[in-house]
Parts: C-alpha cells; sequence; structure tokens
C-alpha cells in the first residue's frame, strides 16, 4: 500500500463545515489544532474514495478496507480518505457502558498514517451527530461536502441515527446520488472472523498471541512515565510506571514479555499489569522492568509492546516468594527472544 504524509481534516459542524484551523473551545465535531491555514467550500477541493468506518485497533480485517479503498483511488487517480470517529460510538450512545479502546485517537491516527491513507476526515461523535438520519449523513456530509465518489465499508458498518444505515442502504442510495460503492466481506484468520470486538476478548482472556494474529502487529500500551512508590526497586527490580489513558483496553492482569520502546531506546522488559494483590492496598499499576537497564525515564513517552503471557497475577505469601518468581518472570522473558535488545542512544 501507499504511505506518506496524512493530512487531517476537521468537522466542525452536523452539516459537514470541513477546515483545517485550530479549534475554538466547546465547537462541535472539532478535533485538535491542525496545520495553519483555512480551507473554503470543499473538503478536499475534489472528489475522494472514502473507507468509512470506527476502525477501533486498525486490525488487519480494516485493512482490507483500506486496501480497497486505496485500490480504488489509484484506478480512479483519486485521493484516498478515511472518515472515521474520535469516540467509539457506543460510549458515547451508552456512557454507563463506555468501550475499552484498542486504540486512542491520538494511536489511531497514527496507525492510519501507516496505512497508505492520503487524508483522514474526523469528528467528535455527540449526541447531535448522532441523531443525524442515515440518508443525511450520507447526503449532507459524505457526498456533498466530502465529495465522496466511492465508499468502502465493512460488512457490519451500521450509520446514522439509531444505526439504521447499512451496507444494504448505502447500496439502494448508491445509484441515486452517484457514487460506487464496495462492501467488504469478513476476513477470518484460523477460524476467526477478525473484529475489535474479539480481539478485545482474546486480550481479557490474556491470548495475546492470538490477538496479535488479528492485529497484525503487537498489542500497545503507551504512557508517560511516572513515579511510583520504589517497592520495585526495594525488591531488586526497578520499574518504569505508566500512566495509562483510563479509556484504553488493559489485557487480563497478568505478567507479560515484551518489548519496551522510548525515544532513543528500546528494551526487552517484563510488564506486570494488576493490583499487585501481595501489597496493601491494592493499586492498579501498568509497570515494566527493563531487562538489563539502569537510567532515568521519568517524564518520558514510553510504548509498551506485549509479545507473551508468562502468568496471571496472584497474591504472594511472602516477599521473598515473590522475588523468586519474579526472577523466573525474568528469565522467562529473556528466553523469549534469546536475550536482550540492545538500547539506542
Amino acid at each position: 500500500m501507499m504511505g506518506g504524509p496524512v493530512e487531517t481534516w476537521y468537522l466542525k459542524s452536523a452539516v459537514g463545515d470541513v477546515d483545517r484551523t485550530p479549534p475554538r473551545e466547546g465547537l462541535p465535531f472539532v478535533l485538535e489544532p491542525g496545520g495553519p491555514g483555512e480551507v473554503g467550500g470543499r473538503a478536499f477541493g475534489g472528489p475522494v474514495v472514502v473507507a468509512m468506518g470506527v476502525f477501533d485497533g486498525v486490525h488487519l480485517g480494516h485493512r482490507r478496507v483500506f486496501e480497497q479503498a486505496c485500490l480504488v483511488a489509484r484506478e480512479r487517480k483519486l485521493p484516498c480518505a478515511v472518515f472515521t470517529f474520535v469516540e467509539h460510538p457506543r460510549s458515547v450512545l451508552r456512557p454507563d457502558r463506555p468501550v475499552p479502546l484498542l486504540t486512542t485517537w491520538p494511536e489511531k491516527r497514527e496507525s492510519l498514517a501507516g496505512a497508505g491513507i492520503d487524508r483522514v476526515v474526523a469528528a467528535h461523535f455527540t449526541p447531535a451527530f448522532a441523531g443525524l438520519s442515515p440518508e443525511a449523513f450520507v447526503r449532507g456530509i459524505l457526498v456533498e461536502r466530502i465529495e465522496a465518489r466511492h465508499l468502502v465499508v465493512g460488512f457490519n458498518f451500521r450509520f446514522g441515527h439509531r444505526g439504521a444505515g447499512s451496507p444494504e442502504l448505502l447500496e439502494q442510495m448508491a445509484d441515486k446520488l452517484g457514487f460506487g460503492l464496495d462492501v467488504i466481506p469478513p476476513f477470518e484468520i484460523a477460524g476467526h472472523v477478525v473484529s475489535s470486538s474479539k480481539i478485545r476478548e482474546l486480550l481479557a482472556e490474556g491470548n495475546i498471541r492470538e490477538a496479535r494474529g488479528l492485529l497484525g502487529g503487537p498489542y500497545r500500551l503507551a504512557g508517560e512515565v511516572v513515579a511510583g512508590d520504589a517497592r520495585a526497586r526495594q525488591l531488586g527490580f526497578p520499574t518504569a510506571n505508566l500512566r495509562v489513558d483510563a479509556s484504553k483496553l488493559l489485557p487480563a492482569y497478568g505478567v507479560y514479555a515484551g518489548m519496551a520502546c522510548w525515544p532513543g531506546g528500546r528494551r526487552r522488559c517484563v510488564v506486570n499489569i494488576g493490583i499487585r494483590p501481595t501489597f496493601e492496598p491494592p493499586q492498579l499499576q501498568v509497570e515494566a522492568h527493563l531487562l538489563d537497564f539502569d537510567g532515568n525515564l521519568y517524564g518520558q513517552t514510553m510504548t509498551l509492546e506485549l509479545e507473551t503471557y508468562l502468568r496471571p497475577e496472584r497474591a504472594f505469601r511472602s516477599v521473598g516468594e515473590l522475588v523468586d518468581q519474579i526472577h523466573q518472570d525474568v528469565q522467562s522473558a529473556r528466553s523469549q527472544a534469546g536475550g536482550t535488545a540492545p538500547a539506542r542512544a
């Protein structure tokens, strides 16, 4: 697939006004500031091919949608765009039951930048947006403002008020409004339909390797390295404690082998996710012990790439028993890849 820089465009209202100016506080549908200048009239100054969906996780099934959109775009000599949302729609419609995200908005945008897409059109999914009828969304935003000449969606894509819009409705509207349409069928790996919900299920079970197979890469947790209580250092295994976005899905509590990455460095690591039940009071933490590393990473943004689920979290009868187990965890992490990866300066 094609690579290159990706422009991000921001919907400003329910009628689909588009520009690239920095947002004002509280303005509906606007994301964070973009590039300088203002674009009037049409969103891209011409027709585009649009891949449309929530795309949480940007997994292999989603990439089939992108690949088809980029293929059509090349054939028609048009830019290839993605239309998506910052928030997961179900989290807005059911705030009492928010969907734990596989990718936060910055992570999703970064993943889209590596997926061959030319442009991203994104909006906050608000109650006002949710109230748009499927017809108003397709005609007013996709066709008239974004100038979509061809749409590509997954087989289970729903849109519009109460999810009344479907691929079948898009097929009915395509000839009337003059756009092409591709609906991508289910994509299966090892008997599983690749979907965000299936990946969440696998992560909740600690099945990190199978989740990786559906994602097309490691599951990642990112955040700022912050000060902890230094308990791990006192045990002889200092850790980097991450402040992870509260909307991010944490996999099953337990110990993982993986890779820690930060600006200028990369090390194999043992990751503990859980409440540390051996100590009082229990406190949820994501912490990583970097193998053969001694340095100060406070304030750095670190990404943990989870590779292997080593064991579930459990309470130990003594600190000595815990230390013995950590030694075993470190040895297991070393054996996963034959040792450590050198740090980069």
